[in-house]
Formats: C-alpha cells, sequence, structure tokens
C-alpha cells in the first residue's frame, strides 16, 4: 500500500496496485498522475481527514482511467453525487459512500455486477435505491441504516435476483408490481439478521417467501396495514402467517395488526425452540395466547390486543421481561413468573392481581383501573430435581424501582419492599410509604391532599424529592430527618402560599443542593428565616404572586450558590436588601419585566448583580 501526500514529489509506477490518497483535492497534480500512471490500481482509499473536495469532473476522469480498480473508499467526503462513469467499474468489488451528502445513485451504478459490498450508512439524504439494483447479482452486503428503511417507500423490482445478499432489513409487499410480490424472496436463502415484512395483506401466495428455509434469519417482523377489515381478510390474516413459518433458529419474531383471531401451530407447538423475544402488536382479533412451548423465550410484549382475554397458563419460569398495554378485557396472567425483572402493565382495565415474581427488580403500573392484588407472598428457590433450596424469600423483596400511576383500586404499597426509586401518581387510596433505607428518589405526583406527602419517613438514603401537583397543600410541611437530600423539585401547586409551615422548614435540609420550585400561582414570598445554606442551585419559574425573594439575608447567606434562575414571575421588582452572595456566578433572568428593568445599566438592582460573572436578562 502506498500512502501519496500532496505536495511531495514522487515517482509512480505502472505496477503500483494499492494507494491511499492523502490529498485535500483530488484536481492536484499529485492525484491526477497517480490517475494517469497507475491505471491498474486494485484499491484507492480517500481518506476524510485529508479529503476536502470531490469534483464531479474529476471522479468522471478518474472512473475512466481505473478500469481494474478493485475497492473504492469515498466515505465521509463532501460528496454529492456520483458520475455515470462510475458503471465503467466493471471489476469493482467493494464501494463505500457512507457518511456522505449523496441524494441519489445513479442507475449506472447497477452496471456493477462484480460489486459484493455496497456501503451508504450516514447518507442522510439517501431515500431511494436505483431502478435496476436488481441486476447486481453477487452483492452481497448492502449497508443502509434503519433510518433509510423507514424513510424509503419502495425498494427496485426483482429484488429477489439478489440471492447472495445477506442484509434486506425491509421488504413491503406490492402484489400489483411485477418484482415486488411476496415471491422475490424466495431464493434469498442467506439472509441474516433483521427482516421486516410489510404490507402482507397484498400478499399472493405467501409460501412462496419459503422463510423456513432461512436459517441465518434472527429477527422476524410481520406487519398488515392498519385498515378496516372484513371476515375474508382475517381467514386470509391467518393463511397467510400459516405459511409464513420461519427457520426454527429464529431469535426474535413480532406481529403487528395481524387479522386473524388464531396463531398458527408453529406459534405454540414448541417449533420455535431457540426463540428469545416475541412482539404481538395490535393483533385485535386474537382472544387467547400461550407462550408455553416456547422454552428459551425472555422477552415478551403484548400491546394493543383489543381482544385478548385469556392466558391460560399457570407459570411462565423463562421469561425475563415482560410488557402488556391497551389489553383492556385481559383478566389475568400466570400466577407465577419465577425469572421476571421486569414487569410493565398499562391500560389492562379487567386485570387484577401481578403474578408472583420473586426476582422482580423494575415494575411499572400505569392507568390499571381494577388492579388491587400485589400478590405478595414466601417463595422458596428449587434446585433442578426441585428439591428446596435457601430461605423462604418475600416475592416483592427485591423491587429496586417502583412507578404507580393512575391504579385507583390499590389500597396499599406492598408490605415487604424496600426500593430505590419510587414513584406513586394518582394513587388516591395509597397513603403509607414504605420505611426504606435504600430510597434513593422518591417522586408524589396528583395526590388529593397532603397526607402522603406527610408520611415520607426518615432516611439517610433519599437524595432526590419531587412534589407535584398536591391539592389542599398551603404550606410545606417540615419534612423529617433527611440528611442526604440533594435536589427538592415542588411544582405545580396550585394552593401553595408558603413554605413555611413551621419555621426553617426548609431550612433543615441541611445538605439540599438544588431547589426547584415551578407553576405555584399562590406562592408569594421565599422564607424570611432563610433555605439551605448547603444550596448550589436555585431555580423558580411561573409563580405569578411571588414578589418577595425573602429577607435582607435570604439570599446573601447562601454562600454556595452559583446558578439562579428566575422565570415568569411578573411581580418580582428587586432582590433582598443584603443582594446576591459573592459566589454567584450564573444569573438568568427571563419574564420578569420589572426585576429586568432594575436590572439595566442604571436600574437600581444593578450594583448588586455587577459581580455575576455569567449574566443572561431577558428584555423588558
Amino acid at each position: 500500500m502506498s500512502n501519496v501526500t500532496s505536495g511531495i514529489q514522487r515517482v509512480f509506477s505502472q505496477q503500483c496496485r494499492h494507494v491511499s490518497l492523502l490529498c485535500q483535492d483530488l484536481e492536484s497534480p499529485t492525484c491526477k498522475q497517480v490517475f494517469k500512471t497507475c491505471n491498474k490500481l486494485r484499491t484507492l482509499l480517500l481518506p476524510s481527514e485529508y479529503l476536502k473536495s470531490l469534483g464531479g469532473q474529476t471522479l468522471d476522469q478518474m472512473f475512466r482511467s481505473l478500469k481494474y480498480i478493485r475497492a473504492l473508499d469515498l466515505s465521509s467526503s463532501l460528496l454529492t453525487e456520483l458520475p455515470d462513469s462510475v458503471g465503467e467499474l466493471k471489476l469493482l468489488r467493494y464501494l463505500d459512500l457512507s457518511r456522505t451528502e449523496i441524494k441519489k445513485l445513479p442507475n449506472s451504478v447497477c452496471k456493477l455486477r462484480n460489486l459484493q459490498t455496497l456501503k451508504l450508512l450516514g447518507c442522510l439524504w439517501l431515500f431511494e435505491l436505483p431502478k435496476d439494483l436488481g441486476k447486481m447479482v453477487n452483492l452481497i452486503y448492502l449497508e443502509l441504516d434503519d433510518m433509510f428503511w423507514f424513510k424509503c417507500r419502495e425498494l427496485p423490482p426483482r429484488m429477489g435476483n439478489l440471492t447472495r445478499l445477506q442484509n434486506l432489513h425491509a421488504f413491503r409487499v406490492l402484489s400489483s408490481t411485477p418484482g415486488r410480490g411476496i415471491g422475490e424472496l424466495k431464493d434469498m436463502a442467506d439472509l441474516t439478521g433483521k427482516l421486516h415484512i410489510s404490507n402482507l395483506e397484498n400478499a399472493v401466495n405467501a409460501a412462496e417467501a419459503k422463510l423456513n428455509q432461512k436459517e441465518s434469519l434472527q429477527m422476524l417482523l410481520l406487519e398488515w396495514t392498519n385498515k378496516d377489515f372484513n371476515q375474508e381478510d382475517e381467514v386470509r390474516a391467518e393463511r397467510d402467517l400459516n405459511h409464513l413459518q420461519p427457520h426454527s433458529n429464529l431469535k426474535g419474531l413480532a406481529l403487528h395488526h395481524f387479522k386473524g383471531s388464531n396463531f398458527p401451530s408453529w406459534m405454540t407447538s414448541g417449533l420455535l425452540q431457540n426463540l428469545r423475544t416475541l412482539t404481538l402488536s395490535h393483533c385485535i382479533k386474537c382472544t387467547t395466547i400461550s407462550v408455553g412451548q416456547l422454552p428459551r423465550l425472555r422477552e415478551l410484549c403484548i400491546k394493543g390486543m383489543l381482544e385478548l382475554e385469556e392466558w391460560p397458563e399457570d407459570q411462565c419460569p423463562t421469561l425475563n421481561r415482560l410488557q402488556i398495554s391497551t389489553c383492556p378485557k385481559l383478566r389475568k396472567v400466570p400466577n407465577l413468573m419465577l425469572n421476571l425483572t421486569v414487569l410493565k402493565i398499562k391500560k389492562c382495565d379487567s386485570l387484577k392481581a401481578l403474578p408472583m415474581a420473586p426476582y422482580l427488580m423494575f415494575l411499572i403500573l400505569t392507568d390499571n383501573l381494577v388492579l388491587e392484588d400485589w400478590h405478595e407472598g414466601m417463595l422458596t428457590a428449587v434446585d433442578e430435581q426441585r428439591n428446596p433450596v435457601g430461605q423462604p424469600r418475600p416475592s416483592l423483596i427485591g423491587v429496586l424501582e417502583l412507578k404507580l400511576q393512575n391504579c385507583p383500586d390499590i389500597q396499599a404499597l406492598p408490605r415487604i419492599f424496600f426500593p430505590q426509586k419510587l414513584e406513586i401518581r394518582g394513587c388516591v387510596q395509597v397513603t403509607a410509604l414504605p420505611v426504606s433505607q435504600r430510597l434513593q428518589h422518591l417522586a408524589l405526583e396528583m395526590c388529593s391532599s397532603d397526607a402522603l406527602l406527610r408520611e415520607i419517613p426518615s432516611t439517610n438514603s433519599l437524595y432526590s424529592l419531587v412534589i407535584s401537583k398536591i391539592s389542599n397543600l398551603t404550606c410545606f410541611p417540615k419534612l423529617p430527618h433527611l440528611p442526604g437530600l440533594k435536589s427538592l423539585y415542588i411544582s405545580e401547586c396550585e394552593d401553595l402560599s408558603s413554605l413555611s409551615e413551621e419555621e426553617g422548614s426548609l431550612k433543615s435540609l441541611s445538605s439540599l443542593q438544588l431547589l426547584s420550585i415551578r407553576g405555584c400561582p399562590k406562592l408569594e414570598a421565599l422564607p424570611d428565616v432563610g433555605l439551605p445554606t448547603a444550596l448550589e442551585g436555585l431555580m423558580i419559574g411561573s409563580c405569578s404572586s411571588l414578589s418577595s425573594l425573602g429577607s435582607k439575608q435570604t439570599l446573601k447567606s447562601l454562600h454556595s450558590l452559583t446558578d439562579m434562575y428566575l422565570e415568569d414571575c411578573p411581580l418580582i421588582q428587586s432582590f433582598p436588601e443584603d443582594g446576591l452572595p459573592s459566589s454567584l456566578k450564573h444569573l438568568e433572568i427571563r419574564g420578569c419585566p420589572l426585576l429586568t428593568e432594575q436590572c439595566q445599566e442604571e436600574g437600581e438592582e444593578r450594583p448588586k448583580i455587577s459581580h455575576v460573572t455569567d449574566l443572561e436578562i431577558g428584555s423588558i
């Protein structure tokens, strides 16, 4: 390999076969000499850190000269188009156009019958492939970003001619157009990775895809269009899905908008012994699911199955992650899921009880109207011979994170659990919080009173506290001993008028570094007794009645304060009498017209902020 740098005189031989051009301009004499002399080059690399310009005329000359080139790398250049003469590189096997500005490939590129690798990664403006791509019969690697497959509306016809191709991420079935039917997939037996087949309602004979012969395929996504359908469409969908049986090596399967009422036997009979992930999305006619014959299934996502009622298995021992959303008729899930660590359930209006999952770590429950039973219990692990191992274990003791939102029938939190992160929103019957010495983050939102706020336990571990949309909260209560609390967010408490139910309510938070107060329209003043002295950041916004930032020493005494933000507080006219601490580095004021006016060059408050190095004051 010869490295050629512009400006350095070199003698080039016709025998040279591999060159890397470290030039900023292909118009340079050095580059022209290379193209003229080394006309039997096999490899030409143009490293992006050097190449800045790629003129179309220069490329055209280069392509016409280098008839024997095998590998060409033009990636990360400012290339916007390829000249038609690229089709003259008959021996080219590798072409990299990744991260260029190219918008369209000339159809002449399809004359490169020996091309095996075409790389188009990061070509943000490329939305289509040339119409004769199906003639590139030796193409093995067609590398494109997922975003391209999302943007591309249709592929060129006769893609099935690319029988050596290994990566075709998406295929849209268009039955009315020759060369775009599902039969194009028939002979593409070498496909690997992911394949997304959409518009399956257009499939004339789904069996022609021969998916069961594609043993290297890892992930298969089958999608029907989301539109109205009749009984005939339902029967067709069931027949087609039965004919789309994949190879048993498949590791991931997703069905979207399947119109049938029953899943095929290959999904339930144990054929997919290697399946790890299964997604069933908007299969709105199916009433029953069964995954008991999938011995390696780790992740299951069920979404928008409006008629789903039954999940008959009593156990799902292999599942690690389960997500169920918008299944309003689902009444029960398996009782026992021994390996489940992540569970998310949303908008399941008929589900009353959770599964028993002794190793559950992350639990998110949202908008489940009748959910009421945590299904707590004591479980003992067993070995392969089903002999008891160790001591009985509370089923929810391992939960690290619980998010509970709008589940009105939940009356209390689990009896034995010690979360690190706990968020409760709109669960009016919950009146007590766990005493956990590993609780680090707590968020209470949309509570009908301040009762739950007053139940916050004393703990050394809590470092983040969020209080939002608490009705009838007029005075912020004195919190328990929270020596580790670093951040406190108070937002949208519409009745809050005072931050000090007791003298020093906030000031007692000795480790607090960030205080954010937003959307409290009745709050009139910061507490005269002061704020936590360790405070480093203070953010106040959308407090329309706030007129006082405290007594003369309230802010001056905050010797660690470095950042302060005031936004949409129109009644504030001035800072406290003693001004701001010398530690303050950044001050931002927006939507505070009276204060903004006083902070102008000739304003009365200007001397108080003269030491602030990073000052942002919005217009009056």
